[in-house]
């Protein structure tokens, strides 16, 4: 079935604003998770704010009920051994935080990547679906789609190794 240049246009038109749609919905998607990820990370500050200043009045308390020096350098030092494991503890949390937020995104990024593809094979099908020899093209662009889809996957993998070593190895998270 043949249509009339304004058929095809109104298609294209309806297929542009379901794309942008799409497109909209995704941001607005990854704005709410990126949202959620800062919303977690003021909690734990807040919490870690709030531990301080109670952990800080214990410490004023005991030192001005030490009885000498050396109970004052006692009372210092642990305080001093606590600080390492604290810092650490915290640094765990904002990298759990941190790590599902990107999960987040890194899977929706991954979705829309997909349907993007999709789209734009369907697209190209649909443009050269009538013309002489197009058979040959097609099959080019779609090779060429599944290499670049092949070679990002590539990239992700080695992305997603890096970013487990670096947090199995040193604790941090990188990205």
């Amino acid at each position: 079935m043949l249509l009339t240049p304004f058929q095809e246009n109104r298609i294209m038109t309806n297929r542009f604003v379901e794309t942008h749609k799409a497109s909209a919905d995704t941001l607005l998607g990854l704005a709410g998770d990126a949202l959620a990820g800062v919303e977690q990370l003021a909690a734990l500050n807040l919490q870690v704010i709030k531990t301080t200043l109670v952990e800080l009045e214990q410490g004023a308390q005991a030192a001005f009920a030490a009885k000498s020096p050396a109970d004052l350098l006692k009372l210092q030092s642990a305080t001093l051994q606590q600080a390492p494991q604290k810092a650490i503890a915290y640094g765990r949390q904002v990298n759990e935080i941190f790590a599902a937020a990107t999960a987040a995104q890194r899977k929706a990024a991954e979705a829309r990547g997909a349907e993007i593809q999709a789209k734009f094979l369907e697209a190209v099908n649909g443009a050269l679906k009538n013309a002489p020899g197009s058979e040959t093209t097609l099959a080019l662009v779609e090779r060429s789609v599944a290499a670049a889809s092949s070679a990002y996957d590539s990239v992700n993998k080695a992305s997603k190794q890096v970013t487990d070593a670096c947090k199995t190895h040193g604790g941090f998270y990188l990205g």
